[in-house]
């Protein structure tokens, strides 16, 4: 599998750091982007789109924020989930806040020093194609810079790489006072409108869509101290369409609860568990069919009910430099 990714570092072109971030965002995870959503019918199916190939490949490569799929131990359904009203929404955003306010781990940011994070993820199933595959899973092993800025893997042949990439806000800026749920929002809502629209986004993700993908990538990737991830969790609730999925599985086969987000064509899940409400990880798919213009003139419609990300967070630690492990 590393060696695979290894041919698709070389064959996807170069593109700017802001293009990656906001596909990466996108999805997942990654959680690794996201006022009200449509109200009513389907969105009409627009002229065919080229496939977000860096896209496909971050979600290979580099995890995050945004990864899940569909049934390790327990396959998913593809029909839309049980969730829950908007009150549950926000006594589990409450839960999970007091959770991280009493996590005794504590983040000491210092210049130079880097973010270990080690992942569970479903592997895409076919690149260029979106899917990922719910019978296989794979370890992904990513560092990410203190400073928000930077991004290391493996190469896929033993080459530590390292390349400009981050949410578009800091966890220094979220931990400057006031550290209010408003004021998160505020900032990230602010992050998100200063990151322009690329062809590898998703044109008719609405603010909020981001907005909640910033929030699920800020939560797999960066060392945010206890405060600030307490503010994320209390934020989620007041981002309109946001429910709760009452039985949610990570990656790794771990039951929980999540805040669920459908837009117009995906539904994404931040999972934390139902016993601590830690972060456990990530997961999205589709939710109507889609056609994709894809390298080489050829098409691919990716249906509703295909999973797209699919993760599992296992560990997080800080370390002294990329390729460093705990």
């Amino acid at each position: 599998m590393m060696d695979e990714f290894g041919r698709f570092l070389e064959a996807t072109p170069a593109i700017t750091g802001e293009a990656k971030a906001a596909a990466r965002t996108r999805l997942l995870e990654a959680i690794r982007e996201p006022v009200p959503l449509p109200p009513t019918p389907q969105p009409t199916p627009p002229a065919r789109r080229r496939g977000p190939r860096l896209a496909w490949r971050l979600a290979l490569a580099a995890s995050v924020a945004l990864a899940v799929g569909a049934g390790v131990i327990t396959v998913r359904g593809s029909g839309e989930p049980a969730t829950a009203p908007v009150a549950a929404v926000r006594e589990l955003g409450d839960k999970a806040a007091r959770s991280a306010e009493t996590d005794p781990y504590q983040i000491t940011s210092s210049p130079g020093r880097w973010l270990y994070v080690k992942q569970t993820i479903a592997p895409l199933r076919q690149e260029p194609e979106p899917e990922v595959d719910r019978d296989r899973r794979m370890t992904l092993e990513t560092w990410h810079s203190l400073d928000g800025k930077q991004l290391a893997l493996d190469d896929g042949r033993g080459r530590l790489v390292t390349e400009e990439y981050g949410p578009g806000v800091t966890a220094a800026d979220l931990a400057r006072a006031p550290v209010t749920p408003e004021e998160m929002i505020a900032r990230i809502g602010a992050s998100v409108d200063a990151t322009p629209v690329t062809e590898f986004d998703d044109a008719d993700a609405t603010r909020e869509e981001r907005i909640f993908l910033r929030i699920s990538q800020l939560l797999g990737e960066q060392p945010l101290v206890a405060d600030v991830r307490a503010a994320l969790f209390r934020t989620l609730p007041m981002i309109q369409g946001v429910s709760v999925r009452q039985d949610a599985i990570d990656a790794a086969g771990r039951h929980g609860l999540a805040f669920v987000f459908t837009g117009a064509w995906e539904r994404f899940e931040i999972i934390v568990s139902a016993q601590d409400y830690r972060f456990l990880g990530t997961y999205g798919e589709s939710v109507a069919d889609r056609t994709f213009d894809l390298p080489g003139g050829a098409t691919r419609t990716v249906k509703a009910g295909t999973p797209l990300v699919w993760s599992a967070h296992m560990t997080a630690k800080v370390v002294d430099k990329a390729g460093e492990r705990p």
